[in-house]
């Protein structure tokens, strides 16, 4: 009984007005969109007052504007052109200049060398594997030592 006569008491919305709110609301909102668009008209009338103007007297502030604006991942000279109609071997930058190397990266080929000893598979493999250490038997029990067999039979 007591938990919902303190409820009653948090309610407060019995005296206002949605109505009054809302129109409250709008007028605020219509006022802030209005002040953004002139905001905007005014920053868009200054960069064409700086455009109308002599271009000798804000040529390094349009320089450092266009600086700011450009795209830095779009392609420049020979970049330009579409490489992937070409060979494989020519998609490459300064192809047939001197000190281009053949090859983009050791990555793109095999350089597998079937002619290591390492992957043979013969007797002189078979016998090295053999006397690799812990490759032959599983560690068993150590048996003990001489002297401790001399000592016990005395």
């Amino acid at each position: 009984m007591e938990l919902e006569e303190n409820i009653a008491d948090v309610d407060t919305d019995d005296d206002v007005n949605e109505a009054e709110e809302y129109e409250a609301w709008k007028a605020r909102e219509i006022t802030r969109i209005k002040r953004d668009r002139d905001d905007r008209e005014a920053m868009l009338k200054e960069k064409e007052e700086i455009e109308r103007t002599d271009p000798d007297d804000h040529a390094g502030t349009a320089k450092a504007e266009n600086i700011y604006t450009r795209d830095f991942s779009d392609p420049t000279g020979e970049d330009k052109m579409d490489k992937t109609i070409l060979p494989k071997v020519m998609q490459v930058k300064h192809f047939g200049r001197s000190g281009r190397t053949k090859w983009t990266h050791l990555v793109n080929e095999d350089t597998t060398d079937w002619n290591n000893p390492w992957t043979y598979n013969d007797a002189l493999r078979a016998k090295y594997n053999a006397k690799m250490a812990g490759m032959s038997a599983p560690i068993a029990k150590p048996k003990g030592s001489k002297k401790l067999k001399d000592w016990e039979t005395r």
